[in-house]
């Protein structure tokens, strides 16, 4: 936007650029020669006192070409404070939670397999008639078989253990003890849904001791196996 004005002290002409909120004045002589200029902000500058000062305007003159500039189209649109941009909200679970990683996910599962799995093995099979003991000279030994039923039974307590565990806190006693759990995607708690999809395909990630889904952890930005990708769940630490 530029303005023009006849004052006692000659011509000016004020000019304001709305984009990079910015504005000039200028006074010429007879012969349109600029004889002073100035350039200043116009969110931290007093126009009225600018022209006084550097450009050599009347007080008075110098209040009522600033009142015209402000009273402008630009000039109003210039008198609103510049908007504040916000950076772009995050997931939660990528701004206050860090990912388990792969050793304390390992730990976690080991936990659980030595305090509750291996006990609930050894129930199921004296249960189900699956002990047995040899003694010959010189020679004992005792057991437990888990086969038929007691296999079934122990798989479908396996699976229900990780999926009520996850669905109602996110965790497991192993992940507990380890300070880790399970989000969604979002970082809101992992529902049934998710839950019971991510841990049917444990049996996929659990194959050679959890071989598959350290592959795909690792080759996954967020430490995310199979179950986890499809689930669109995190293990992240808490």
């Amino acid at each position: 936007m530029r303005q023009a004005f006849e004052t006692s002290g000659g011509p000016i002409e004020v000019i304001v650029d709305e984009e990079s909120r910015t504005v000039s004045a200028y006074r010429f002589d007879g012969e349109r020669r600029a004889v002073a200029a100035a350039m200043e902000s116009w969110d931290h500058a007093d126009l009225a006192e600018v022209l006084t000062r550097r450009i050599g305007v009347p007080p008075g003159e110098a209040d009522a070409i600033a009142s015209s500039v402000k009273a402008s189209e630009v000039g109003m649109r210039l008198m609103s404070p510049p908007p504040v941009e916000h950076p772009p909200s995050l997931p939660p679970d990528a701004t206050h939670f860090e990912d388990a990683g792969l050793a304390l996910r390992f730990v976690a599962v080991l936990l659980d397999t030595i305090i509750v799995f291996l006990p609930l093995a050894i129930v199921i099979g004296l249960l189900s008639g699956g002990g047995y003991s040899e003694r010959r000279n010189g020679y004992a030994n005792a057991g437990v078989d888990i086969d038929g039923a007691a296999n079934l039974s122990f798989l479908a307590l396996f699976l229900g253990y990780y999926i009520l565990c996850e669905a109602i806190t996110g965790k497991t006693l192993g992940k507990r003890m380890v300070g880790i759990r399970v989000d969604a995607d979002d970082g809101e708690h992992v529902g049934l849904n998710a839950a019971v999809v991510r841990n049917l395909l444990r049996l996929v990630d659990g194959f050679f001791f959890y071989l598959v889904g350290a592959l795909f952890a690792l080759n996954s930005s967020r430490g995310r196996r199979l179950g986890d990708h499809v689930a669109g769940t995190l293990v992240v630490r808490r």
